[in-house]
């Protein structure tokens, strides 16, 4: 007995996971020219602002992604200031 299976997705109330498991299977059948697409739709993606540093330079999210690892070592080598501190700081930078 041959049987198939059809699934029917209502965009309308898709959420994320379900719209990436789409994806994951849209994928495993996409030939070259498809993945060559996704590829350059996906580094280009990569290349856009996507928060500002605090001197306000755009970063993309392979630039924010390294400013977040920044901050997690400069947490771990103890380089930090209180909320006290940090407002003292900005009063000091207020008055110049």
């Amino acid at each position: 007995m041959n049987s198939f299976c059809i699934f029917v997705i209502n965009n309308d109330v898709m959420g994320i996971p379900e719209l990436k498991e789409l994806i994951k299977l849209k994928l495993e059948n996409a030939d070259e020219r498809v993945l060559r697409i996704v590829d350059s739709v996906l580094n280009e993606y990569s290349k856009e602002t996507v928060a500002f540093d605090s001197k306000g330079y755009a970063l993309n999210i392979e630039e924010y992604n390294l400013k977040v690892e920044e901050g997690f070592e400069d947490i771990k080598k103890g380089n930090v200031l209180s909320n006290e501190e940090m407002l003292e700081k900005i009063k000091q930078l207020k008055k110049k």
